[in-house]
């Protein structure tokens, strides 16, 4: 009986694990879906002209910061409006899309 607990107890952490993999796809997916409006500014190589780069950030910091606009607390009115319409969810999608790439050198 051990035996069985055991194996069922693996089986449902390794589909746990799998299950996870999938979800963090799914977002870097929807993220790159939903990042058209982004990309308008910021650059996709991660260059910084004038406009910060936000390719390779930490995703906790990306959502704090979409946030921080989202509130006001961050002045910037073009980031305002497009952060007041994004749902927790979208800007986790984003979060993990932009940290998801690496800069171009």
């Amino acid at each position: 009986m051990q035996y069985h607990t055991f194996t069922m107890l693996a089986f449902g952490l390794a589909l746990s694990v799998a299950s996870s993999a999938v979800r963090a796809d799914e977002k870097v997916e929807y993220g790159q879906y939903l990042s058209g409006s982004c990309v308008t500014c910021h650059q996709l190589s991660g260059a910084d002209n004038g406009i910060p780069a936000i390719v390779g950030w930490d995703k906790e910091a990306f959502v704090e910061v979409l946030n921080s606009y989202k509130t006001k607390e961050r002045e910037n009115k073009a980031m305002q409006v497009i952060a007041v319409g994004l749902s927790k969810e979208e800007m986790e999608a984003l979060a993990a899309y932009f940290g998801s790439l690496k800069p171009k050198e």
